[in-house]
């Protein structure tokens, strides 16, 4: 969401803030004009060998419509399925948040964040095709606020050193879920390191890069082992009343928006595997919905409402199989699409309930109720296994007039954001004064004396103060955008996109490097399907948020009322028409087997230093007290719903993120022994992490006890680790709670 704080913090002083910056935007020569690669250890490219010829402009027609893929079953299984999720959660504490630009400062876990991968290999394909890349594919949903290039160009490195070229650029698709309360700290780009600073101001975290990096190849490498003959099946229903267009007004604008009976896309779609004996091994969900059910001033790591889902369908499909489930719940064109029950601290008009934990689990519940009705209602798809990618430059691309609607050709701008981005959106206003959504070239006046919407001293003096900002970068080619944040001639994001277009059977998806609103999704979807309708494909699905981040993608209507998406949309009116012609070219490389070149070569991700918070020196505690020492014990009974509170003497939780494991256990005894329960993975605790002075840490473990919880005797056990100020060593430490008793 990238809200106001972001403006409200930086505006003023662009020319006092300086960051040591890793530099991004340093181009890399391609040794051919293949579209797939990895990255090696220095950074450099190493080029596989898939294609030869240039597809910037669009791809002629052939003769060759593609043949459609029969609905047989083939002899075997037609599939290889892989799926596999891991821990990604980066520091626990002090650290920055990502995805309100709120200076949120992370206080401890409500729920661990993961990365869900899944692989297919289209086991019909002839083994060299196969062993190769186009008839395997990698989709990666992982628990993030946005994805980057840095992460996704590290993966792929990684990657490749342990299978070689098997997966690359060209068929790996990582994305992200959106979550706002997730790690921040982890984009190699000026913009959202800003968007990521914690109450220290530093935007950057090694530690939490690397968390996510690691987890996500983990992931991956689970599944590649955990290949086996499969099948798929695919299944699609309404979700009515779960969410709402936050930007009515600017839908409203566009000529087709009277051409659907919602202005929201409120279809879910899920893609279920299943081995060759019919045993469940994950399922993929798309449904377009912001996961902002915690607010903003929610200050625990959390999956928010696409985890709840993730979590309760992983759970009944397990207790029906008593074998292990993926569910990923990943996102769609959610650009201007919000829960309808809002959250505790949505503006006027878009208000959820004061508990932040009960919207949650309202807007969880619903995707997670609709996900297990489509589950036994999936029907078989067959069909190959198929993809196409490159690189773009956004900075200067040309759209053909055939993809403009009477506007000619059309040349996008230099990146930028206008006034209403530091407005926020309807449901989450920023309230600066003098600056709302809505402010066009035309009607920006410092006494707005055009729109007469804030015409007060303060706020004529906001405009004022920000006018001497953006009054040397007004730039023609943003047209309606008044530009208030030059972020492409200040060098605070890349112009480099990477486009991709996976089928899978007769799925198509769409992988949009940033946040597409409805109407641009509907579009999007209508000129890929009438490209690939005739090779067999019939569903098309617009995932946002994948494989990079570059702000808002709003149509030229909505563009034109610059509102808070159409402010965000960086690259100018026409945006969203350079996406549609991109998808357009790759679903015909697709239809017609034709290979394409990258436009330009990917981003650098070589060394750099960016501003950090500082490490843990070290942990103390009082003399009299031990680590893991109970500080506050609970009651000797409880009663359903109820809640669990334990503090403990702790440690700080960057000594040991504990990847994998937990900094705390709710533990049954089951015939005289301590058996693990929940961990601190579950919405139904948290693990708080305080500081007492400067040296002292205070962990507070709350267990909130859900109603179907059997009766019996727990306990709280809380552990970590604590360093040594004299040599620097990280000593693991335990504590439990004295037994309890739950009714």
């Amino acid at each position: 969401m990238l809200l106001t704080s972001l403006c409200a913090t930086s505006a003023l002083s662009l020319s006092l803030q300086t960051i040591n910056c890793r530099n991004d935007s340093n181009p890399i020569s391609l040794a051919s004009s293949a579209s797939a690669f990895y990255v090696k250890d220095n950074g450099s490219l190493e080029i596989s060998q898939l294609s030869t010829s240039d597809r910037v402009a669009p791809i002629a027609a052939s003769t060759h419509t593609g043949a459609s893929h029969p609905q047989l079953k083939p002899k075997k299984a037609p599939y290889l399925l892989g799926a596999a999720q891991a821990d990604i959660t980066g520091a626990a504490a002090e650290t920055g948040m990502f995805g309100y630009a709120a200076q949120q400062v992370a206080q401890g876990i409500n729920d661990r964040l993961y990365a869900h991968a899944f692989i297919i290999v289209d086991n019909q394909a002839d083994s060299a095709q196969t062993t190769q890349n186009s008839a395997r594919i990698v989709y990666v949903s992982a628990d993030m606020g946005a994805m980057f290039n840095a992460v996704r160009l590290e993966v792929l490195k990684r990657l490749h050193v342990l299978y070689g070229p098997l997966y690359t650029d060209a068929n790996v698709m990582l994305t992200a879920t959106h979550t706002h309360v997730g790690n921040a700290g982890y984009s190699h780009q000026r913009l959202y390191q800003i968007a990521s600073k914690d109450d220290t101001t530093a935007g950057y975290s090694e530690q939490n890069f690397t968390a996510i990096v690691d987890g996500i190849v983990r992931a991956i490498s689970k599944a590649h082992q955990s290949l086996t003959p499969g099948t798929l099946s695919l299944a699609q229903g309404k979700l009515t009343g779960a969410t709402r267009n936050r930007s009515a007004a600017a839908y409203n604008n566009n000529p087709d928006a009277k051409a659907y009976d919602s202005n929201v896309n409120d279809t879910m779609t899920q893609l279920r595997l299943d081995d060759q004996n019919g045993k469940p091994l994950g399922a993929i969900n798309w449904f377009a919905i912001h996961p902002t059910s915690f607010s903003n001033q929610f200050m625990y790591l959390s999956a928010d409402n696409k985890g709840y889902a993730q979590q309760g369908m992983q759970a009944a499909i397990t207790k029906k199989t008593g074998q292990p489930f993926v569910a990923a719940f990943a996102n769609a064109d959610e650009g201007d699409v919000v829960a309808a029950g809002g959250n505790a601290h949505s503006s006027a008009g878009f208000e959820g309930e004061d508990e932040e934990w009960h919207n949650v689990v309202r807007d969880g519940s619903l995707q997670l109720n609709k996900a297990l009705e489509l589950w036994d209602k999936a029907e078989p798809v067959f069909g190959p296994i198929d993809t196409r990618a490159r690189w773009i430059d956004l900075n200067g691309y040309v759209v053909d007039a055939q993809y403009t609607h009477g506007a000619g050709e059309q040349g996008l701008c230099v990146p930028a954001r206008g006034y209403a981005f530091a407005a926020g959106a309807e449901n989450g206003p920023s309230d600066i004064p003098g600056i709302y959504e809505g402010m066009t070239k035309d009607s920006l006046s410092i006494t707005d004396k055009i729109n007469k919407t804030d015409t007060s001293i303060l706020g004529s003096a906001t405009r004022a103060a920000f006018g001497v900002v953006g009054a040397v970068s007004q730039d023609p080619c943003q047209a309606e955008k008044p530009v208030l944040l030059p972020t492409g001639k200040l060098g605070w994001v890349n112009s480099k996109q990477p486009v991709q277009l996976m089928r899978i059977a007769n799925l198509a998806l769409v992988a949009i490097p940033g946040e597409p609103t409805t109407m641009v999704g509907r579009r999007l979807q209508s000129a890929v399907l009438d490209e690939l309708k005739d090779s067999g494909v019939n569903t098309v699905i617009v995932n946002g948020l994948a494989n990079n981040y570059s702000g808002y993608v709003a149509t030229r209507e909505e563009y034109a009322l610059q509102h808070y998406e159409g402010a965000s949309t960086e690259y100018g009116p026409y945006q969203s028409n350079a996406y549609v012609q991109e998808y357009v070219q790759l679903a015909r490389a697709l239809k017609h087997n034709q290979p394409l070149k990258n436009h330009t070569a990917p981003p650098s991700i070589a060394a750099g230093k960016f501003a950090e918070r500082p490490g843990v020196v070290f942990d103390d505690k009082p003399f009299n007290q031990a680590w893991g020492q109970v500080l506050v014990q609970p009651k000797q009974h409880y009663q359903k719903a109820e809640v669990v509170s334990v503090s403990f003497r702790g440690a700080h939780p960057k000594n040991n993120l504990r990847t994998e494991d937990t900094f705390l256990k709710v533990q049954r005894l089951v015939q005289g022994k301590w058996v693990d329960y929940l961990t601190d993975a579950s919405f139904d605790t948290r693990y708080s992490w305080a500081r007492e002075g400067i040296t002292y840490s205070k962990v507070t473990i709350d267990w909130r006890i859900d109603k179907d919880t059997p009766s019996g005797t727990y306990r709280i056990l809380h552990q970590g680790d604590w360093k040594n100020g004299w040599d620097g060593k990280i000593t693991a430490y335990a504590g439990a709670s004295y037994a309890f008793e739950v009714e």
